[in-house]
């Protein structure tokens, strides 16, 4: 897998995405790898060729392949082709995709977000029109960890954690690569500030956005004075982890889930996993005085998972996890997609209400 990853990131990387007419049949032509090579430049079907050309060069087989970028190909004999890919067969003895059209700037070697896609192998003998597998979740992993401490005036001081992978992992990556490497501290500062206006960013480190040798990670220290209302006797607040921190990197919470029903099928970007885990050092002399909160459910669309208790020393600990775990659902999958969705979306406003405990007077006769 390190040759082939190499390889598929050499032909992403180094032949530029150009679209030129060579001439008759220009469609469907691959393109020789001494003429890719020497150019420079092709579409996909010129970087899926050249790719077959590393392989095959390096003792793999490989063939090219065609796909519809998108869109499910129906069973029939028409043009319904609009993108070229490359198939390698490894040593499970079965052909495994790659794209080097998608690749740059990528840790992964196929798009996910090309799941549950029809493609067509050009071998010799002949393929039969086959379908792009699912990806697990955990592949596509989007976790983040929160260590803070509430103060008794509202403050909130703390360090942020975010690792992503897989087409999370991506999402941040296109964050970085389509624009300067100057903004790149920039743009993450305005991501978090736009809902949380007051923070105070007191330090900032991230993952390289060219470096695919690691998935990447964000790690932010921060205060926010006034983050929980206090009002008399409480303090008022919504863990920062759980408010939906860069709501772009989740496709899944815009979608439109107004309608109660559905009569076709629906798909969001990728399957994925959102973890989030919180400790929360509360102020002195406050308590949270409710039974722990625990809301769990799964299906085979979705699953989720919250949980809030008051553990030792007076550290207020959450979890949560939502696992989506298709890219194109089935009508009857709509309950349960938006049943994770709203569960999601409630515990980004749920309030937790803090009591300062009354103090106790001693008085010496």
């Amino acid at each position: 897998m390190d040759s082939v990853s190499l390889l598929t990131h050499w032909a992403g990387d180094e032949i530029r995405y150009l679209g030129l007419s060579m001439g008759k049949g220009e469609g469907y032509t691959l393109h020789d790898g001494k003429t890719i090579i020497t150019d420079r430049c092709g579409v996909c079907k010129d970087k899926a060729s050249i790719l077959v050309t590393l392989l095959r060069a390096a003792g793999f087989e490989a063939y090219a392949a065609m796909t519809m970028a998108g869109s499910k190909i129906e069973y029939i004999p028409a043009d319904q082709f609009n993108h070229s890919v490359t198939v390698v067969k490894l040593k499970d003895g079965k052909f495994h995709l790659l794209d080097p059209t998608w690749v740059p700037f990528v840790r992964e070697l196929w798009s996910s977000l090309e799941q549950q896609q029809n493609y067509l192998i050009g071998t010799k003998d002949g393929e039969d029109l086959a379908i792009t597998p699912l990806s697990d979740p955990e592949k596509h992993y989007f976790k983040i960890f929160g260590n803070s401490e509430l103060s008794e005036d509202g403050t909130l001081t703390g360090t942020l954690i975010i690792d992503a992978e897989g087409q999370s992992d991506a999402s941040f990556r296109n964050t970085m690569t389509r624009n300067f490497r100057s903004t790149w501290r920039a743009n993450f500062e305005t991501e978090l500030l736009k809902d949380f206006p007051q923070m105070q960013i007191i330090g900032m480190n991230f993952t390289d956005g060219y470096d695919y040798s690691k998935p990447f990670q964000l790690i932010v220290k921060y205060k926010i004075p006034g983050y929980a209302l206090k009002c008399k006797d409480k303090l008022i607040f919504t863990p920062l982890t759980v408010s939906n921190l860069f709501l772009s990197k989740n496709s899944h919470l815009r979608v439109n889930t107004s309608v109660d029903t559905r009569n076709y099928p629906f798909r969001d970007a990728c399957t994925k996993s959102i973890l989030i885990v919180d400790n929360i050092q509360l102020p002195n002399g406050y308590k949270y005085n409710k039974e722990p909160m625990i809301d769990t459910f799964n299906n085979s669309a979705t699953s989720f998972s919250y949980v809030w208790v008051v553990g030792n020393e007076n550290t207020f600990i959450l979890n949560e996890k939502v696992v989506l775990k298709k890219r194109i659902y089935d009508p009857g999958d709509w309950v349960n997609f938006r049943r994770a969705v709203f569960a999601q979306k409630r515990y980004a406003k749920e309030k937790i209400i803090l009591v300062k405990s009354p103090q106790t007077n001693s008085k010496t006769r």
